[in-house]
């Protein structure tokens, strides 16, 4: 099939590249797999740096600073929901936000699963939800669930080595994506199991399967991370998250061996920061104009939306909206003693129609031609003319809303007629002025306008069926 509309046209199966304004404003760029993407950059020479966050608008800050991938943080996502980063938010919270964020950038995104939501089948379940959010890869840690977070002092409990290869080769049995990547993050140094338990685990995870090791460390040293990179024989590549060691640069690391470094909660600590000085500076100050310099302008935000490629699309497939019904009132002479005014009864049943446009000229009641040609409802898409001194039926008025001809008429005194056909209108009644004539009525000047080639449809009966 072809997809045609406003004058276009795609032929099946061609792909909207890169620059097509069809894509969505957080789509990913490209047409190949995160997955494979991230396998591409591991298979480069030189290291990677990826930096955490916790929605799409981080993501898309990290991949326009020319980070190489995205960072989906526990710790950022648990704290951005005002939660500790203990396992108390669930699987499916933490998926939505990967996925949302893969959907939102080129660069690949990387899972925090922390210990995997439970045990190695509640991991398998793990792998194929995370696969289909468009992951690149995952990491899941040798904790028990659940898990602290590794900078917490007190409780952090390890699973056996057993227990987690097992959870390593049961996600790597899991996945159908050749491409996605497990990553076994190891805890004995946080835990304080010492270096050969470190190696050890690193090595068991690896027989199981794993395609990179992460090692942590939470001292401000970076010397046994660099002890480790030293001291790994085996042939995955390792993942090292500098997050207190910080003093060591990424150069460096990469020269010890480390393929990935992870920079993974500082754009959370780097918000609060900013945050936190905007706000007290705008109570200070009780006004926003000392912040205004050292903050992003909307027009910022916009773009980081999207909003350039909205409109693009906007323009290229939304109709415009057809403008709403407007009602031409005809002035009418007075009713009998004591009754209202006759065009408040007509002006209800309109708004109650949703013809919310009244347009009720002043001239002489009953100068039907006079009220049409003074009367211009400018681009509404249909007019209704009512005349005579009782509101309309409710069957003819809806007939005559409904008609998709350019005069549609219910009688002497009601019609309704397309924005075309009611400029024309004006012109014959004008006609009518010229010769003298402005009390034509409104039926004449319906006639007057059929003469000129103009169609009408007198939708009285079916519309008194409905009444």
């Amino acid at each position: 099939m072809s997809m045609t509309g406003n004058d276009l046209e795609i032929p099946a199966g061609e792909i909207l590249e890169e620059d097509s304004p069809t894509s969505p404003p957080f789509a990913g760029k490209g047409t190949r797999k995160q997955s494979a993407r991230l396998r591409e950059l591991f298979a480069r020479p030189g290291a990677l740096r990826i930096v955490g966050a916790h929605n799409p608008l981080g993501a898309r800050l990290a991949e326009r600073a020319g980070f190489d991938g995205v960072w989906s943080s526990g710790l950022e996502v648990s704290a951005s929901q005002g939660l500790p980063d203990t396992d108390l938010m669930t699987m499916t919270d933490l998926l939505a936000v990967a996925g949302s964020m893969a959907a939102a950038v080129d660069i690949p995104v990387v899972a925090d699963c922390d210990a995997g939501y439970g045990n190695a089948l509640n991991v398998m379940h793990m792998i194929r939800r995370y696969e289909l959010a468009g992951v690149a890869a995952v990491c899941i840690e040798d904790k028990r669930f659940p898990k602290v977070n590794s900078f917490i002092p007190g409780r952090q409990e390890l699973e056996s080595v057993d227990v987690f290869a097992a959870k390593v080769a049961a996600a790597k049995a899991a996945q159908r994506d050749p491409d996605l990547m497990v990553i076994a993050r190891t805890e004995a140094l946080i835990a304080g199991y010492g270096m050969h338990e470190a190696l050890t685990r690193a090595d068991a995870y690896a027989a199981a399967g794993a395609d990179a090791i992460l090692i942590h460390a939470k001292g401000s040293s970076p010397e046994p991370v660099l002890e480790f990179l030293d001291r790994w024989d085996g042939e995955l590549p390792v993942v090292v998250v500098p997050t207190t060691y910080h003093t060591v640069t990424f150069d460096e690391l990469a020269e010890a061996g480390a393929k990935l470094v992870i920079y993974a909660n500082h754009g959370l600590r780097a918000g609060i920061t900013a945050v936190s000085e905007v706000f007290g500076a705008i109570l200070d100050e009780g006004r926003t104009t000392g912040v205004e310099a050292r903050i992003a302008p909307l027009a910022a935000v916009f773009d980081l939306q999207g909003m350039d490629r909205i409109k693009e699309n906007e323009a290229r497939f939304v109709p415009a909206p057809a403008a709403p019904h407007a009602a031409v009132v005809l002035p009418a002479p007075p009713g009998p003693p004591g009754a209202g005014p006759a065009v408040d009864g007509r002006a209800d049943a309109l708004r109650a129609r949703g013809v919310q446009t009244l347009l009720i000229p002043v001239v002489t009641a009953g100068h039907d031609a006079e009220a049409v040609a003074a009367t211009d409802p400018g681009d509404h898409s249909r007019v209704v003319v009512v005349g005579g001194t009782e509101a309309p039926a409710d069957g003819a008025l809806n007939r005559l809303l409904a008609a998709s001809a350019d005069i549609a008429t219910a009688g002497a005194t009601l019609a309704a007629l397309s924005g075309p056909a009611y400029g024309a209108l004006r012109e014959v009644a004008g006609k009518r002025i010229a010769d003298g004539q402005p009390a034509t009525a409104l039926s004449a000047l319906i006639a007057d306008l059929a003469s000129t080639g103009w169609t009408a449809v007198d939708v009285t009966a079916a519309a008194g069926a409905d009444a």
